[in-house]
C-alpha cells in the first residue's frame, strides 16, 4: 500500500471518528437537568459510559479492611488525626486556617450531587481551569444553584433542587475541575462531592452562568417532576387492573405478558387484616424473560421504600398513600415476557388489587437491562459502637447500574436521645469493578441518606425520605430510602455494596434489613438467596424503660402516670413503644383545660433542664407548659403541637433552662388548641440532676 493510500484511509477514518463525535449528544447543563426525572434512560447502558466516583470528607485512617482504621470515624467533626482531604495545600497559619484540596479531576465530567451536614470553610472551584466560585461553603452545598446562576436560578428552585442536605444542580465540564476548602481543621468540615467521569472522547459544553438563560426550561421541567408534592395524577389510560385473593400458603400470578414492553406504572393494596404482618409476608416476584430467578424479590411492603406498615410519603419513583395504595414508577422492560407472582406467607389469604400500565419497547441486545430488586435481613444481631461490621447491601457480576436503596430497622435500644441510640454511624462503603479502595466512602448513613444530625423526623424528598422513625430519638422501627436517578451507580464487571453499622451503644435484638434497586444486563449474577420464613417472621419492639446513656446522662425518669395529679379525662395506651409499656392519654374536652404533674428534684438554684416526652399522634392537640406556675418554652416555643398525620411516635420535648426547686415541682399542661376530640400522650418526665 503507497503513502497516498495510506492517507486516505487515515483521512476517512478520521472523518468517521470526527462524524461519530458530531452524531453524539453532547453533554449540557440541560441535558443533566433533564436526567433527573428520566426514568427510561436508566434501562438502557448509556451511549456515553462514565464512572460516578464520591469525594468526602471520610477518615483518612480507614486504608485496608485488614488494617486497624477501617472502621475510624473522624470525618469532618474537627481535629482529624489526618485532615479529611487529597492533600494539604498550605499548613495552617498562625490563625489556624490552612488551604487542603477536595478534588482535581482531569478530562470530562460533571458533578451531579454535593452533600454537607455542616461546613464552616471557604470554598473555591475551578472549572476547565477558570475559578467558578470563590466563597462561603454552606452556599456551595447548599445553595448551588443560585450561587452558581447569577440570580438566574430562585430560592423557590433551589429549594426543590436540595434534597434536605443535598444538593443536585449539574455541573458539567470538558476538561478539569478542581476544588480547594480554606479553613481551620478545627471546625466542622463534612463534605461529599459527587462527580461522573466521562470516557473520552466525550463532548461537554463546560458550565457557564450566562448559559442558565439558554437551558432554562430544563430547569422548569426538573424542578416540576422534583417538586413532589404538586405532581399531577399518572395517566392510567390502558391500565390493567388486578384483583385477586391469594390463599394462605399458595402462590398467585398477578400479571402476565408477552411481547417486547416495559411496564411504567406497578400499584398494590392489600386490603384488611394487620399490615405490618401481611407486607412484610407476601413476597413480591417479577420474573422477566422466563428468568428461572425473579429479578425483583422482595416483601411487598418494603419494595416500596417504607416499611414495616404503611408509611405514607412521596417520592419520584414511588409513592404510599395514606389508604394503602402503594406506586411504582421504576421503567422495567422486557424482552419477550413478564410475570408478576405474590407468594403469600402471612396465615391468612389476602386480597391485592392494583393497577399495571406497559408501553411498547424496542429492546436492543447488548444496552437494554433488567430492573432488579434485592431485599435481605439479618435478625437478633447486636448494634455495637465497639464490634463494628461492614453490612453487605449487595455483591454482583456482570454489567449494571444502581439506582436506589432503603434500610428498614429494628432499634429496641433503651436510651432514649438520638445521641445515644442513633444507629448509622457507619459509612458507605461502595466498591466498584476494579476498586481495591471504595469509589464510594462516606461519613455515616444519614449522610449517604441525604441528611444529617441522626434526625428523629419523618420527611420525604422526590431522592431521599424517612418515612418511618418510631422514636424517641432513633428508636423502634426506621426506615430509609434514596434514588439514584441522575447519580447512577454504572459498573461494568462487578459491584460490591456495603454499609457499616456503628452503633452509639451496644443493643442485642436489633434487626437490619435492606435493599438495593437496579438495573443489568442479562445474566448477572449476585448474591441474593430466596427469602425464607425466618427472614419474614413478625417483629416485636421490646418493653423498656429509658436510661440515662450519652444525650439523657445525668438525668432521671418519670412516668407520667407515677407523678400525674389529675385524675380526669384520662386513658391509657399499651404498646412497647412507650416507657413501661403505658402511655399516658389526656382527653381535653375545651380550651384552656388543664392537667397537672408533680415531680421531684434533689438540687435547686442551679440552671437546670426539664424533658418532657410527649405523644404525637394523628388526633394531637395542642398543649402550652407551665413549671411552677410559669410558662416555659420547650423545643423554644411556647405551643406544642403534637400532631403527626400519619403516624403515632414518640417525641422529646426539652425545656428552655429554668431554676427548679428541691423537692418537688409542679407541670401544668394546658390544651390551647382550637378543636375538640383532640388527645395528648404524655410518656415521662425528665428532670437533670
Amino acid at each position: 500500500m503507497n503513502l497516498k493510500s495510506i492517507i486516505k484511509q487515515i483521512a476517512f477514518i478520521s472523518f468517521i471518528f470526527c462524524s461519530i463525535l458530531t452524531n453524539a449528544q453532547t453533554v449540557t447543563i440541560g441535558t443533566l437537568l433533564d436526567e433527573l426525572y428520566d426514568f427510561e434512560r436508566l434501562a438502557k447502558l448509556p451511549s456515553q459510559p462514565y464512572k460516578y466516583v464520591q469525594y468526602s470528607s471520610y477518615d483518612r485512617e480507614s486504608t485496608k479492611i485488614t488494617e486497624p482504621g477501617w472502621f475510624a470515624n473522624s470525618d469532618g467533626f474537627g481535629n482529624e488525626p489526618i485532615p479529611g482531604f487529597e492533600e494539604v495545600l498550605k499548613a495552617p497559619g498562625e490563625d489556624g486556617i490552612g488551604e487542603y484540596l477536595i478534588c482535581d479531576v482531569k478530562g470530562p465530567g460533571a458533578i451531579v450531587r454535593l452533600w454537607t451536614a455542616r461546613n464552616y470553610g471557604e470554598i473555591r472551584m475551578y472549572i476547565d481551569g477558570s475559578l467558578v466560585y470563590d466563597g462561603d461553603a454552606p452556599g456551595f452545598f447548599w445553595e448551588t444553584a443560585q450561587r452558581l446562576s447569577g440570580g438566574g436560578v430562585n430560592d423557590e428552585m433551589g429549594k426543590i433542587l436540595r434534597q434536605y442536605d443535598a444538593t443536585y444542580f449539574p455541573i458539567p465540564f470538558a476538561k478539569s475541575c478542581r476544588i480547594e476548602w480554606v479553613g481551620t481543621i478545627k471546625r466542622l468540615h463534612f463534605y461529599h462531592v459527587g462527580i461522573r467521569l466521562y470516557e473520552r472522547p466525550c463532548k461537554v459544553e463546560t458550565f457557564k452562568t450566562e448559559n442558565i438563560s439558554k437551558y432554562f426550561p430544563n430547569l422548569e421541567k426538573a424542578c416540576k417532576a422534583l417538586d413532589v408534592s404538586k405532581n399531577s395524577p399518572d395517566n392510567l389510560s390502558g391500565a390493567v387492573s388486578i384483583n385477586v385473593t391469594v390463599k394462605d400458603g399458595s402462590k398467585a400470578v398477578i400479571f402476565k405478558d408477552k411481547g417486547s414492553k416495559a411496564i411504567e406504572y406497578l400499584s398494590l393494596k392489600i386490603w384488611d387484616g394487620n399490615l405490618d404482618k401481611l407486607l412484610r409476608q407476601n413476597i413480591l416476584n417479577i420474573y422477566f424473560d422466563g428468568s428461572s430467578v425473579p429479578q425483583v424479590q422482595s416483601p411487598i411492603g418494603d419494595f416500596f421504600g417504607a416499611a414495616p406498615g404503611i408509611n405514607p410519603y412521596q417520592s419520584l419513583p414511588f409513592n404510599v398513600y395514606p389508604d394503602g395504595t402503594m406506586e411504582c414508577r421504576f421503567y422495567m422492560p422486557y424482552k419477550d415476557s413478564v410475570r408478576i407472582e405474590i407468594k403469600n406467607a402471612s396465615g391468612q389469604d389476602v386480597k391485592i388489587e392494583g393497577k399495571i400500565k406497559t408501553s411498547p419497547y424496542n429492546w436492543e441486545n447488548g444496552k437494554s437491562m433488567h430492573f432488579r430488586a434485592r431485599w435481605r435481613i439479618n435478625h437478633n444481631i447486636t448494634a455495637s459502637d465497639s464490634d463494628i461490621i461492614d453490612v453487605p447491601y449487595l455483591l454482583a457480576f456482570g454489567k449494571g447500574r444502581v439506582v436506589g436503596a432503603a434500610t428498614y430497622l429494628l432499634n429496641p435500644t433503651h436510651a432514649p436521645t438520638a445521641h445515644g441510640n442513633w444507629w448509622g454511624e457507619g459509612d458507605e462503603k461502595i466498591f466498584v469493578d476494579g476498586d481495591e479502595f471504595p469509589s464510594f466512602f462516606g461519613t455515616g448513613t444519614e449522610d449517604y441518606y441525604n441528611y444529617s444530625w441522626s434526625a428523629t423526623s419523618i420527611f420525604s424528598y422526590a431522592y431521599c425520605g424517612q418515612p418511618r422513625n418510631d422514636g424517641p430519638g432513633n428508636r423502634g422501627f426506621v426506615s430509609n430510602y434514596r434514588w439514584h436517578i441522575s447519580d447512577d451507580i454504572l459498573f461494568n464487571e462487578k459491584l460490591a455494596f456495603y454499609i457499616e453499622l456503628l452503633h452509639h451503644g451496644v443493643v442485642p435484638g436489633f434487626a437490619y434489613g435492606r435493599m438495593v434497586y437496579l438495573y443489568a444486563l442479562p445474566g448477572m449474577l449476585d448474591d441474593h438467596m430466596d427469602i425464607s420464613m425466618d427472614d419474614i417472621r413478625e417483629q416485636h419492639l421490646s418493653s423498656w424503660e429509658p436510661i440515662a446513656y450519652k444525650g439523657s446522662a445525668g438525668y432521671k425518669f418519670y412516668n407520667a402516670e407515677d407523678v400525674v395529679t389529675t385524675q380526669t379525662n384520662l386513658s391509657f395506651d399499651e404498646s412497647t413503644l412507650w416507657s413501661g409499656g403505658k402511655l399516658l392519654v389526656w382527653s381535653p374536652t375545651q380550651k384552656g383545660e388543664k392537667i397537672s404533674f408533680k415531680v421531684p428534684c434533689n438540687i435547686e438554684g442551679v440552671k437546670n433542664k426539664m424533658v418532657i416526652t410527649f405523644a404525637q399522634l394523628p388526633d394531637g392537640g395542642e398543649v402550652s407548659v407551665n413549671v411552677n406556675r410559669i410558662l416555659t418554652k420547650f423545643n423554644g416555643t411556647e405551643i406544642l403541637s403534637l400532631v403527626e398525620p400519619y403516624h403515632v411516635v414518640s417525641r422529646k420535648y426539652t425545656s428552655d433552662a429554668l431554676i427548679l426547686k428541691k423537692g418537688e415541682n409542679n407541670i401544668t399542661i394546658e390544651y390551647v388548641g382550637d378543636s375538640s376530640g383532640k388527645k395528648v400522650g404524655i410518656d415521662f418526665i425528665w428532670v437533670k440532676e
